[in-house]
């Protein structure tokens, strides 16, 4: 059985349906095909923070820039979502409390504080006092505090399911427990062959993306140069009982997220053990006790969970958005810790690359041009 779309989309994480969901409101027809199940990997894994990364010297200028176009996308884009499929994402507007346990923390936050102001985003110092007075359950040793207004958060398993059923509503075909096994250029179009439990089909598209996460390079046979994508397991421990928070509350350790019930998220580590889903009693050790330092009431709580999700990476840690170096095919990958963040632009700009053939200039510093130029000089050296 051979099928036929406009557009393919290889994964059917918050990128890949983000990419169908934009590309199908502007007219293509599109099929998204899903090994597991949406949001299989990463995406509902995520603690769904919408803040720009905070370690501003590491991170380059171009994804600092492209996470604030996102941040200033993320209300039309859950507006739209919603309407379309008429679930609502979980999105919350509390903003982030920052707290400090020592002078260090202290000094880290006046840092923290100057480069929210460079960026145009408000950022207020307060004392241990105040932080109490926002959130009575902080610990009492905590010396001071950053809230950070505009930063805010989504629920990325409910984000999904409104993902879901808003690409579903725009006409976007989701094709679940089905493994793309090659991708080919033939005949002036792409070709997919699909193993699904009922067989093996082909699906042929005009133009085709890779949004496959850690599996792009695992199993997946493409014509496309090999660019190192890589999983990082990261664990978040899941606690329910009494309410203890309003905000993100955080440090450098550590993030506690609230969800609605009185859960809190606890996260996240980050481990290089390949695929390995495997929750280690480490990893768990770590978040208690880093959590514990800021908001002691979790000692009653009880785990009601622990996940443990697959980061996809390249070596320099930032995503891969663009052309590949096959006509027709494109990337939309490597998203490490950013892929719910990121996914209103990456989204946007993706498609005009797609229904335009211009490349956009927000991303054209995240092309693959730079991984495969960093793995000749590997090769030279």
């Amino acid at each position: 059985m051979t099928d036929v779309a406009d557009v393919a989309i290889v994964g059917g994480g918050v990128i890949g349906l983000s990419c169908a969901f934009e590309l199908a409101r502007r007219g293509k027809s599109v099929s998204v095909i899903e090994r597991e199940r949406p949001g299989f990997g990463a995406s509902t894994v995520a603690a769904g923070m919408l803040t720009p990364s905070f370690e501003v010297e590491l991170t380059p200028p171009a994804l600092v820039e492209l996470q604030l176009d996102s941040l200033r996308r993320y209300p039309q884009f859950v507006a739209e979502i919603e309407s379309a499929g008429g679930l609502s994402c979980g999105y919350r507007e509390e903003g982030t409390l920052w707290v400090s346990r020592h002078r260090d923390d202290e000094l880290e936050l006046e840092h923290l504080r100057k480069i929210q102001e460079d960026r145009g985003l408000p950022a207020r110092r307060l004392t241990g006092r105040e932080v109490r007075q926002i959130e009575p359950y902080v610990s009492p040793r905590a010396v001071g505090g950053l809230l950070v207004e505009s930063d805010h958060q989504v629920n990325s398993r409910t984000l999904m399911v409104a993902l879901q059923a808003a690409c579903e509503a725009v006409g976007v075909a989701i094709r679940v427990g089905a493994g793309v096994t090659t991708v080919e250029r033939t005949q002036g179009r792409v070709e997919l062959a699909i193993e699904e439990e009922s067989g093996v089909s082909t699906l042929c598209a005009d133009q085709v993306l890779l949004a496959a996460g850690v599996w792009l390079e695992d199993g997946l046979v493409t014509p496309l140069p090999t660019i190192g994508m890589r999983p990082i397991k990261g664990q978040i421990v899941h606690l329910k009982g009494q309410r203890l928070a309003d905000h993100v509350l955080r440090n450098s350790d550590i993030y506690i997220v609230p969800r609605s019930g009185g859960e809190l998220l606890l996260g996240a580590t980050e481990e290089e053990q390949g695929f390995d889903l495997r929750p280690t009693a480490g990893g768990t050790l770590d978040l208690l006790r880093y959590a514990f330092e800021i908001l002691p009431g979790i000692y009653d709580l009880y785990v009601s969970e622990i996940d443990v999700g697959l980061r996809p990476a390249v070596t320099d840690h930032q995503p891969v958005l663009g052309p590949a170096n096959v006509e027709g095919i494109y990337i939309a990958g490597g998203h490490y810790r950013g892929g719910v963040i990121l996914a209103p632009s990456t989204a946007y700009w993706m498609a005009e690359l797609m229904t335009t053939g211009r490349a956009p200039e927000q991303i054209a510093s995240f092309g693959i041009e730079r991984l495969l130029a960093e793995r000749l000089q590997e090769a030279a050296g």
